[in-house]
Parts: C-alpha cells; sequence; structure tokens
C-alpha cells in the first residue's frame, strides 16, 4: 500500500465533505480509489474468494473505456485512520453512462456484485451527469 496515496484519497474525500459514516456520502474517482490501493478490505470485502484488488481496477478500467461511459466513480462508505494500513472503503461505485446496467453484467459479473441497477443514491459531491446519462450503482453487501 502506498500510504502517501491513502493520504491523499483521505484528504480528497474530507474536502469533498466525508464527514464520517454518516450521510450523504462521497465520490472519488476509479483512480484516485485505486492508485496506490492493495487492501482487499477496501472493496467487496465480504466476498468468499476475493480476486483481489487489482481484479476490480481492471474490471472497472474496461467499464471506463466502454462507449457511453462517462465516468467511474467510488463512493467511500468509511476511513478508519487508526491504522496507516486500512484503505478508505467502499461497497458501492457509480457509472455516469447513458448505457442501460446491463450493459455492465459481462464485465463485472466475475466481481459478484450485489446489486448493478439505477442509483437513486444523494452524494455530497454529484459527478457531473451529461445529457442523456444516468447514473448506474454497482453494490456488494
Amino acid at each position: 500500500m502506498d500510504t502517501e496515496k491513502r493520504k491523499r484519497l483521505i484528504e480528497t474525500a474530507k474536502a469533498h465533505g466525508y464527514i464520517g459514516m454518516a450521510p450523504p456520502r462521497v465520490l472519488v474517482t476509479r483512480s484516485e480509489f485505486f492508485d496506490g490501493n492493495d487492501d482487499v478490505g477496501s472493496i467487496g470485502c465480504n466476498l468468499n474468494e476475493h480476486p483481489g484488488v487489482a481484479a476490480f481496477d481492471v474490471a472497472f478500467r474496461q467499464v471506463e473505456s466502454m462507449d457511453g461511459v462517462a465516468g467511474v466513480y467510488l463512493a467511500i462508505t468509511e476511513i478508519d485512520e487508526t491504522y496507516d494500513s486500512i484503505w478508505p472503503f467502499t461497497d458501492t461505485a457509480c457509472i455516469v453512462t447513458r448505457l442501460a446496467a446491463p450493459a455492465f453484467e459481462s464485465v463485472l459479473r466475475p466481481l459478484e456484485p450485489d446489486e448493478i441497477a439505477p442509483n437513486d443514491e444523494l452524494f455530497a459531491n454529484p459527478p457531473e451527469i451529461p445529457a442523456g446519462h444516468q447514473l448506474i450503482r454497482v453494490w456488494w453487501d
């Protein structure tokens, strides 16, 4: 884990309005979340066989490169600053897209999300949603 990048991510989340586990959550970009992150507890932590953080990053890079996708964000659920070895935690990714939710199932299904659906959560720093686009939520219980 890159502790400097972890520190930068925490500062970014706080600058966007993170105030503990209370809603609304804040969004960070895919690259902000994954750059320097090797903590399997940061995403998909309840999976029986975790594929590794890099597998999540690769899948979301693939999603980000799809025609009709304007961005991929991760919702910061919890930041534990007690230990330097704990990366901020998320259970939700958000995709800004003009595509319907099923378009992402083949790429994301190996990561075993519990839900891929239109988003209804309000965020402290919502992403810009271009005309004709929507926000799709990818969620792990």
